[in-house]
């Protein structure tokens, strides 16, 4: 096995650990944990929680060092893309900054607006940069990109608006807040829509019947809870996710329906789609910390795709090739 294979297989690993570990922190601190707040705390019950609680904060942690790692590297592979790279690295910077000090809205309202200059360099490659299939697009591998892009845009839009008002002394709230918050939640909904989609258009078929069977475990959950109790699964759906369920509730239960299906089906095809999707999950709608900001941004860019013509040599920012992107295979059919 050549060197480059090693590291390759070294990195792949690396983004499978992330993806894994920063659903472990989601299931366990935003979802497990929080809804065990309103159940009747027995002393046996009460050292499961607070274990699970220690297991969870050990799992932020690792989230935390491993996709500060995993930012700071993609600079590196990205340094001939200097504006991203910089602006990765500044991220990267003012998260461990702000574990020393409380931010003033100035360097807030910076952060963020790095946070979305990154997002939009990251589209901007994808759409501008990247040819494939003799000078052919493969939109249909950029829409696996462009929504959930949107979605982070979007929620990072809402985010920073209120620091833009605090900076400039302006009366708030924002204009459209509400607006854009909605939008954004669905660019989510069609995101996985479009993941669904491409990943039947990959391989030309629906997935087995074993993959749908058990990637509708999650969705039977939520929809029983949902019916058992419309208002609690409402209130952790956004401690949990950011969701706010205005949409009709059978959306959602169909959105986490599809989004298990595309991981499992592409989990051994095309893993760094998988590993997108769930980092991105993790991360929620509008993440609210800097790991979770980290694991979206690292999401996105997995989902970039990669220049194909151009040689390696040539493009030494090239992202890692975990696998097939899907346009590369979409644009040859």
């Amino acid at each position: 096995m050549s060197e480059s294979s090693k590291s390759m297989g070294k990195q792949q690993l690396f983004f499978k650990w992330l993806a894994l570990s920063a659903v472990a922190e989601w299931l366990i601190m935003r979802t497990a944990t929080r809804a065990a707040i309103h159940i009747p705390k027995s002393p046996t019950f009460i050292t499961i929680y607070q274990g699970l609680n220690t297991v969870g904060q050990v799992t932020a942690a690792f989230v935390a060092l491993l996709s500060l790692g995993l930012l700071l590297t993609i600079a590196w592979h990205d340094r001939r893309q200097i504006w991203l790279s910089l602006i990765l690295g500044g991220l990267a910077m003012l998260g461990i900054l702000f574990l020393i000090i409380v931010p003033p809205t100035w360097l807030a309202f910076g952060y963020q607006l790095l946070a979305v200059m990154a997002v939009l360099l990251i589209c901007s490659r994808a759409f501008w940069g990247q040819d494939v299939a003799g000078g052919r697009r493969g939109w249909q591998g950029v829409a696996v990109l462009l929504f959930p892009a949107l979605a982070l845009f979007t929620g990072l839009l809402v985010q920073l608006l209120p620091n833009l008002y605090k900076l400039f002394g302006w009366p708030g709230p924002p204009l459209l807040t509400i607006a854009l918050f909605n939008l954004g939640e669905l660019f989510v909904i069609v995101s996985v829509g479009v993941w669904w989609w491409v990943s039947h258009l990959l391989y030309g078929r629906f997935a087995s019947w074993q993959i749908w069977l058990f990637a509708a475990i999650p969705m039977v959950f939520f929809a029983i809870s949902f019916w058992r109790d419309a208002a609690m699964t409402g209130i952790l759906t956004i401690w949990s996710t950011g969701l706010t369920l205005y949409l009709p509730w059978p959306v959602y239960a169909l959105a986490l329906w599809l989004a298990g299906v595309t991981i499992l089906a592409t989990w051994k095809q095309t893993p760094a789609v998988a590993y997108a999707i769930l980092l991105l999950i993790s991360a929620g709608y509008a993440p609210q910390l800097s790991s979770q900001l980290f694991c979206a941004i690292i999401g996105i860019w997995l989902l970039m795709p990669a220049p194909v013509h151009q040689p390696v040599k040539d493009y030494v920012a090239q992202p890692v090739r975990l696998a097939p992107r899907p346009h590369e295979i979409l644009a040859k059919q």
